[in-house]
């Protein structure tokens, strides 16, 4: 109970003893009356305050615990250059894949990091096929799809510099957005955030802008890597889906790869973006 609540209770009770204490002094059976009215009145008038106090409180309460929501749109979009990738044959532009997304609570469900990669990781990282994904991360997601036209596209097919992929979402205040695009001049790479994926919300405020400082690129562990945008196993030039030779590790950031090749700078590459297009609570 808060303490001004107290201190009215005990001041109204004070001066129902007061008025009982001085009609006493007086002797007069009309006071006595008087007074039983007051300690009523009193009664009432706490009785009231309290109820009032109640209401205010479970208003407040209910306002605080309300969930806010939003609708979203998420745009992945290449801003690589032509040239982005110095290789054997002069530079090379960095295509992105077709993309999975998951809007979710805790972790990240399209990956784990420090795991073995599922069947569907690998094929996003090493053929950029999302559906699969998608679909298994629809069993712990609160939504989960995939985003394969790009922008202004009546065929589904993998995004070059300045294209874009765009798909809408809705969420609460306590979901996150995660998802993954296969850098496609590689072997087993593609881009994504990390296991606590993109904060839809903060201070009950819904995000808007760039994120892109949350996605990294991630090696799958699934294919040995071959040098970005000449391998002969890579899904530009290999002969057949899966070719290459099994790596056997697990999930991890490129960061902790040591293949001796250079690779650009991941806001060279891919840029997303979030816009909450309405927003309730």
């Amino acid at each position: 109970m808060p303490e001004h609540t107290t201190r009215r209770r005990f001041l109204s009770t004070a001066a129902a003893v007061s008025a009982a204490t001085i009609a006493g002094c007086t002797g007069g059976s009309d006071d006595e009356e008087t007074t039983d009215e007051m300690d009523e009145m009193t009664t009432d008038e706490q009785m009231g305050t309290t109820e009032d106090e109640m209401t205010t409180e479970d208003a407040m309460s209910e306002t605080t615990t309300e969930s806010m929501s939003a609708s979203f749109t998420v745009r992945v979009e290449n801003v690589s250059e032509e040239d982005a990738l110095e290789t054997m044959d002069g530079g090379k532009p960095v295509p992105l894949s077709p993309s999975a997304y998951a809007v979710h609570e805790g972790e990240n469900p399209l990956f784990s990091r420090g795991e073995a990669a599922s069947d569907h990781l690998e094929a996003l990282a090493e053929d950029g096929v999302a559906s699969g994904l998608a679909e298994a991360a629809a069993m712990d997601a609160e939504t989960a799809d995939a985003v394969a036209v790009p922008v202004g596209g009546d065929e589904p097919g993998p995004i070059g510099p300045g294209e874009a992929y765009e798909f809408t979402v809705e969420a609460s205040d306590d979901h996150r957005l995660s998802l993954a695009t296969m850098f496609v001049q590689s072997n087993d790479l593609f881009y994504a955030p990390g296991a606590d994926g993109i904060p839809l919300f903060e201070d009950g405020e819904a995000a808007h802008g760039d994120v892109t400082d949350a996605i990294q690129l991630w090696d799958a562990g699934t294919e040995q890597n071959q040098a970005p945008g000449e391998g002969g196993d890579q899904a530009p030039r290999q002969m057949e889906a899966g070719a290459g030779d099994a790596e056997d590790e697990t999930v991890r950031s490129l960061m902790d790869v040591e293949d001796g090749y250079d690779y650009p700078a991941t806001e060279d590459v891919i840029q997303v973006t979030v816009s909450p297009e309405t927003m309730d609570g």
